[in-house]
């Protein structure tokens, strides 16, 4: 599969170590515990959170109390970056999956290392423009696939890249409310495609069988290039 159509690389990829070490001298770190709420939606605080260790998710909290999960954000990985150029409070609800250790960086310290150094702007713009195309290709799944394709290509796009395992670790039921679908409609397009042997349903995740193979039966069921 092409290394970044699905997987956007990670803000800190686009630094040196030395330029890693700038950017930390400016921040304070935060540890937490396995679902410990890092953000919540409405909040107030401009700056860019970091993943040093673990990862986080964020999604919305529906009328009805339901989490629907927008994303899973590994090591390296930013957010909260709009808040730093715009008054617009936090979008979403993000908390830590796993022991996390978040980098947060505010906003004043963070433009003015970017005044002084571009490439740490030009860092941010790269990764924050590889994750709107995800976004943008979620969009077109949702308003262009077929039920099955549909499901296909938000199980590539939410499949962690090597080296982990290509497992996505969501729920039935949390996967069919991110993708808007009721729960009937997604056990059938899994059912399908597990007896395609392209996946392999798991407690609790999803088990992508080879990665290339989903994306070649997408393209062929999809017509996408």
């Amino acid at each position: 599969m092409e290394p970044f159509r699905y997987h956007p690389k990670p803000f800190l990829s686009f630094l040196s170590d030395d330029q890693i070490a700038r950017l930390t001298a400016r921040g304070h770190r935060r540890k937490l515990a396995d679902g410990q709420f890092i953000h919540s939606r409405g909040d107030r605080d401009p700056g860019l959170s970091i993943i040093e260790t673990g990862a986080a998710r964020t999604g919305i909290y529906g009328n009805d109390g339901e989490f629907i999960i927008t994303s899973f954000l590994g090591p390296g990985h930013s957010f909260g970056e709009f808040t730093v150029f715009t008054e617009i409070p936090l979008s979403h609800d993000v908390s830590a999956v796993g022991p996390t250790t978040i980098l947060r960086i505010p906003s004043q310290a963070f433009l003015k290392l970017g005044e002084a150094e571009p490439v740490f702007l030009n860092a941010l713009m790269c990764a924050t423009l590889m994750r709107s195309n995800v976004l943008l290709e979620m969009l077109h799944a949702i308003r262009m696939l077929p039920l099955v394709p549909r499901v296909a290509k938000f199980l590539l796009i939410l499949t962690p890249p090597p080296p982990a395992k290509p497992k996505v670790r969501f729920k039935q039921a949390d996967l069919a409310a991110t993708i808007g679908l009721s729960r009937a409609s997604m056990n059938r397009a899994l059912t399908e495609l597990e007896e395609l042997r392209l996946i392999e349903r798991r407690y609790g995740s999803i088990e992508v069988r080879s990665v290339d193979d989903l994306l070649a039966w997408l393209r062929q069921a999809s017509g996408e290039p």
